[in-house]
C-alpha cells in the first residue's frame, strides 16, 4: 500500500481530505461542544489514584483496542479541531495524537480554510474493516461513507468544490508505538473501491 510522508495528510487538508478528517467522526458535535464551553472554575489536580485507573483502563484493553481508541480519539479530535476555528484549541486536541510538525501544518490548512470562511458540514458513517499491527506500527483501514458530508461557505451555504464525501470512502491510516502511545503517522485515500 502507497504511503505518504505526515506532511501529505496535512497538505491535502484544503480539498477533500480536509473534509474527511473534519468530519471524521460521529462524536465531533460533542467534542467542539466541549471545546467551546465557557471557563470555569479552577479545579484541584486529579488525585494519583486517578491516574492511575485511567492507566490501568488503557493497559486492559488488548492491542487492537488501544489501536481503534487512537485511531477514532485521532478523527475526533481533528473534527473537533477544525469546528474550534482556534489555533490553541487545534494544537491542544491534536498535540496527543499527532507529532509537532504535523500539529503546525494542521493549524496552517485549518487556518487558510477558516480564512475563505469554510465550515464543516453532515457527518461521516465510519466502518473500519481492518486493523493491522506489525510490531511498533499498525494499519486501520476504513471504507467509510462520506457522501452526507464535506465543507461550505458559511455565509452562503454552497458546498466547496472538491469536498463533497463519496459512499466508499477508501482509507489507511498508519499509527505508530511511540513512547507506549498509538501515534498518527500516514493518512492515505486509495483511489480503489472498498465495501463496508
Amino acid at each position: 500500500m502507497p504511503l505518504h510522508p505526515p506532511q501529505r495528510i496535512t497538505a491535502r487538508l484544503a480539498g477533500r481530505a480536509a473534509a474527511l478528517a473534519v468530519l471524521a467522526a460521529c462524536s465531533a458535535p460533542m467534542l467542539a461542544a466541549c471545546a467551546d464551553a465557557a471557563p470555569s472554575a479552577q479545579l484541584p489536580a486529579k488525585a494519583p489514584v486517578q491516574k492511575a485507573t485511567a492507566a490501568s483502563k488503557q493497559r486492559s484493553l488488548s492491542p487492537r483496542q488501544q489501536v481503534v481508541a487512537a485511531y477514532t480519539g485521532y478523527a475526533a479530535a481533528m473534527a473537533a479541531a477544525f469546528d474550534s476555528r482556534n489555533a490553541a484549541r487545534v494544537v491542544r486536541l491534536l498535540a496527543p495524537y499527532l507529532d509537532a510538525a504535523t500539529v503546525v501544518n494542521a493549524t496552517r490548512a485549518f487556518r487558510q480554510a477558516w480564512a475563505k470562511d469554510e465550515v464543516s458540514y453532515g457527518q461521516v458513517v465510519r466502518h473500519i474493516i481492518g486493523v493491522r499491527i506489525q510490531g511498533t506500527a499498525a494499519w486501520v483501514h476504513d471504507c467509510d461513507n462520506t457522501s452526507g458530508s464535506g465543507l461550505e461557505y458559511a455565509r452562503t451555504s454552497q458546498i466547496v468544490p472538491g469536498s463533497l464525501g463519496l459512499p466508499d470512502e477508501n482509507i489507511v491510516t498508519r499509527l505508530n508505538l511511540v513512547r507506549g502511545h498509538w501515534v498518527v503517522a500516514v493518512q492515505t485515500i486509495e483511489d480503489v473501491l472498498c465495501r463496508p
